[in-house]
């Protein structure tokens, strides 16, 4: 409501029922792809975008504290993955989540945004997204090593984009540190 109101309100309204309502939440980028192809609201695109997955972030949060589980939270555990997926799940989950919410929601859309950059099957790009957006942990899927350098590395440009490189850096070697301590039997390095 902030950016659009009267008529094209209700017409995004009707194309969020029509259409997307019932797709995962990834879907709002797909939405506002094709609700900003008006030339009047397109330069709000990126805000806009910004505004849904904050504020469906926030609703998640209230969710889990009010101790009711959600979609993620009642998915398959994550033992049946391999332990450098594990360990490369922790370290893009930690690299996204270190700073405020507000940068850890911009980083999450940079690497949502730059994850069609990185080579993978439909099948694959349907699992980043979901884990990316946190609906669904990333299982079906081993990515190799080179893919997981490229989510890794999205994850640390948008870093650098939004808190600077120091920043980063240092939010780099903690979350390296970090995970390595929670997975000693395989070298986060070979990651890097």
């Amino acid at each position: 409501m902030p950016f659009i109101q009267g008529k094209t309100l209700a017409n995004a309204l009707i194309l969020w029922d029509e259409k997307y309502a019932h797709k995962p939440t990834f879907a709002l980028q797909h939405y506002l792809r094709e609700l900003c192809s008006d030339l009047e609201i397109a330069h709000m695109r990126s805000r806009m975008l910004q505004a849904l997955v904050s504020t469906v972030s926030s609703a998640q949060d209230d969710h889990r504290a009010s101790g009711q589980p959600n979609r993620y939270n009642n998915a398959p555990t994550k033992l049946h993955s391999s332990p450098v997926l594990l360990m490369f799940m922790a370290l893009v989950e930690g690299l996204i989540e270190a700073p405020s919410s507000d940068a850890s929601t911009r980083i999450r859309l940079y690497v949502l945004e730059n994850l069609t950059k990185v080579p993978l099957s439909s099948t694959e790009r349907w699992g980043f997204h979901a884990w990316l957006n946190q609906v669904t942990p990333l299982t079906g899927t081993t990515p190799n090593i080179h893919t997981m350098q490229q989510i890794i590395n999205l994850a640390y440009v948008a870093l650098c984009e939004y808190l600077g490189p120091i920043k980063a850096d240092q939010i780099l070697q903690n979350t390296v540190s970090k995970v390595q301590q929670a997975h000693p039997s395989t070298q986060v390095s070979s990651l890097l």
